[in-house]
């Protein structure tokens, strides 16, 4: 009987774990019945059956982010686990991932051309994200034509958005030029963002080119029908916010306020 019993507890617990207590002391996952955290009725941060607290994400936790292919923006499937930091490097306290978007780890120096650390590339106000072995792209087709119709970076189409939720975003010009005067051209790497050299895509071909030497962040701000702004970064001391040829494939990083 008390191994029957200990089996129905635990089949029990096992179904309810995402479960939360409500004011009458009962289970349920509707959120609108939830007790908070002040012990009133809440909306979803309330008691887990464990008594426990729910969390919701706070500047300075990782965000475990399982990309799938089908989202149409991973050009393969990976769980990357991203560290986050909240500084004002672009001018206002923002919270910033310190990897690149589809980078499985931080650099470990301003150089570093491992293709962990460099993340995906995108073409800008393309969600498709392509990556880059060295020797490999996937996918191997190349996009040659502009986004349509010429605008910013969208929403629907921000990597950012749809692969880490809603809030996060591209950085848009205002903010990499803020980054531009905090660092200077020697101190990227070592600021809160750990910035590097992931290199880019070639426009006319995808081909890898600079990885190691050059830094290409894009931003969500375009210039005309050709070209869009991004952070460049290379030897001996160029650090500016360029005009870039928008078929060509950048590095990412992503912005929440």
């Amino acid at each position: 009987m008390r191994q029957f019993i200990c089996a129905i507890f635990l089949f029990f617990s096992l179904t309810v774990v995402h479960a939360q207590l409500t004011v009458n002391g009962k289970i349920s996952t509707v959120p609108t019945t939830y007790v908070n955290t002040n012990g009133k009725v809440g909306s979803g941060e309330g008691l887990e059956t464990s008594g426990k607290k729910t969390r919701t994400f706070v500047c300075g936790d990782d965000i475990i982010v399982n990309h799938v292919t089908t989202d149409g923006v991973a050009p393969v499937n990976k769980t990357v686990t991203y560290k986050t930091v909240l500084t004002s490097i672009s001018g206002a306290s923002k919270c910033w991932i310190t990897s690149n978007l589809g980078a499985t780890n931080e650099a470990v120096s301003a150089t570093d051309d491992t293709e962990d650390a460099s993340g995906w590339y995108w073409q800008f106000n393309h969600k498709n994200g392509f990556k880059h072995t060295a020797t490999t792209r996937t996918p191997s087709t190349w996009t040659k034509t502009v986004a349509s119709p010429v605008q910013d970076w969208q929403p629907a189409n921000d990597p950012c958005t749809i692969e880490l939720g809603v809030g996060w975003r591209i950085p848009n010009l205002i903010e990499w030029t803020a980054v531009r005067n905090t660092n200077g051209y020697y101190n990227n790497f070592s600021s809160e963002l750990k910035l590097h050299a992931a290199g880019y895509l070639a426009y006319n071909n995808g081909a890898l080119t600079d990885r190691g030497t050059g830094h290409h962040y894009w931003s969500s701000d375009y210039s005309d029908a050709t070209f869009a702004r991004a952070y460049v970064i290379f030897p001996p001391n160029t650090y500016t916010l360029s005009n870039n040829n928008q078929i060509a494939g950048f590095t990412l990083r992503c912005i929440r306020e």
